[in-house]
């Protein structure tokens, strides 16, 4: 009779260990989850002092009432660089 005693303590022994292992790594799936939402860069809401505008540009020709399909990008400095290519 002892035998079956001994196999109800392991088999609760067993459980008891499975338990704390699942408990163990749901808290720390919930706590790896909480610090990579409180990281990431697009989870904090901009503050109220802080606006997002236009570049100049994009507002003068908008307001000029040009196309901005032409597909050209410029830079807004006055110098721009010149790229040369060459094939055989």
């Amino acid at each position: 009779m002892q035998d079956s005693s001994r196999i109800a303590a392991g088999r609760d022994k067993a459980a008891r260990a499975k338990r704390t292992v699942v408990i163990a790594a749901a808290g720390s799936f919930l706590a790896v989850f909480g610090l990579v939402r409180a990281t990431h860069p697009g989870s904090t809401a901009p503050s109220s002092g802080s606006t997002l505008s236009a570049p100049s540009a994009l507002v003068a020709q908008t307001q000029a009432g040009s196309s901005l399909s032409s597909g050209t990008i410029a830079s807004s400095t006055s110098s721009q660089t010149q790229v040369q290519t060459s094939t055989s």
